[in-house]
């Protein structure tokens, strides 16, 4: 059966941590010159973006960790506008795993940054990768799979510095992934937070009836309806996901995919040492106690006594001490390397004997 191949642009961002120039030279060997778009700055990210809609681009595969992603996305929204049938035009949207923080590469199935990894997911991309359509989160005019104020942004600014101070020498590999988001958490974020008395959050509902969640999924108590309050109390965290985690199986938020119209909000109290005692099962997402308190949300305003550590996407955003998250108003398009159409293969590595993998589930 004749396949007719999608028109696919690479946008890496040569800013990210892990996109050197040996990156770079790798993805060129891949990926047709008029197809490779490298950007090193805001302007030029605006530019290539511009240039990939009016081309008329079918999809999109973005290497330089979740901001990128972002980066992308927000702006591609921000240029298509409100018109009718705009976001027709947005290209389904791919993530290789060229950055320090990979959550969505690693979910929708992205190969390994080789010669052999990036080939198969471009010749996916091209021919076979099946689509998902998802929801983001709407966050000061920007798109991002996950945002919020408080221990994670802590985290990830923490794991980001670590990355960028072992660059070039010989820890490098050492703290890439799970034992440098370990490093970033008990070495620098909890003396940091250990000493300090927790801000008081008011999270209150501005969109659709919502409700909290119960260990299981299911809603406990009442529904809130819009203007009520959600959660008043102290916060080490508030921030809400469409993705369970992190990347490196962080799942931190373990409803993210309980409902397509809802995003999972995490807000917590529980002390510094409840969080070192249980950091397993809270890396795990199987940890809960009464100082965690989770909901399913549409739109909601965070209000913080003083201002808190922020980032979208995994990119530290400065300090908040007021922010508004909404669910998107259109869903996007992502490319999943693990799913296939019906009757077609799964890119260059079935000639190898390997088997793509299981279809990722999705509520």
């Amino acid at each position: 059966m004749a396949v007719s191949p999608r028109k696919v642009a690479v946008v890496v961002n040569a800013n990210a941590r892990a996109v050197t120039d040996r990156v770079i030279r790798l993805v060129s060997s891949v990926v047709p010159p008029d197809n490779l778009f490298v950007s090193s700055s805001i302007e030029q990210s605006r530019a290539i973006v511009r240039r990939i809609i009016e081309a008329r681009y079918d999809a999109v595969l973005t290497g330089g960790g979740d901001g990128t992603l972002v980066q992308f996305v927000s702006t591609a929204a921000d240029l298509l506008g409100n018109r009718p049938g705009a976001w027709d035009e947005m290209p389904a949207i791919g993530v290789l795993k060229l950055g320090t923080g990979n959550s969505l590469a690693g979910l929708l199935g992205a190969g390994e940054p080789t010669e052999e990894g990036l080939t198969s997911d471009y010749w996916k991309a091209r021919y076979t990768a099946g689509t998902r359509e998802m929801r983001f989160i709407e966050v000061e005019g920007r798109i991002a799979p996950f945002t919020g104020v408080g221990l994670d942004a802590r985290i990830l600014n923490n794991y980001n510095l670590i990355k960028d101070r072992s660059r070039d020498t010989a820890f490098e590999k050492h703290v890439t992934g799970p034992l440098g988001y370990a490093v970033a958490i008990g070495g620098m974020t909890i003396p940091q937070v250990v000493v300090r008395k927790l801000p008081i959050v008011t999270a209150v509902n501005e969109g659709a009836p919502a409700w909290r969640v119960g260990p299981d999924g299911r809603r406990v108590g009442p529904m809130i309806l819009r203007g009520e309050t959600l959660y008043r109390g102290p916060a080490i965290i508030a921030s809400v996901s469409r993705l369970d985690g992190f990347g490196y199986h962080f799942r931190l938020f373990p409803f993210a995919y309980v409902r397509d119209d809802r995003m999972h909000f995490r807000v917590s109290s529980i002390g510094v040492f409840e969080v070192l005692s249980s950091l397993h099962l809270i890396w795990r997402g199987e940890y809960f106690s009464e100082g965690i308190n989770d909901f399913m949300v549409e739109r909601i305003s965070l209000h913080a006594e003083e201002p808190m550590p922020f980032q979208i996407g995994g990119d530290g955003a400065g300090f908040r001490s007021y922010v508004q998250f909404g669910l998107g108003r259109f869903p996007l398009r992502l490319l999943d390397f693990q799913t296939a159409p019906a009757g077609l293969p799964v890119g260059p590595a079935a000639a190898n004997g390997r088997r793509a993998s299981a279809a990722l589930s999705w509520s």
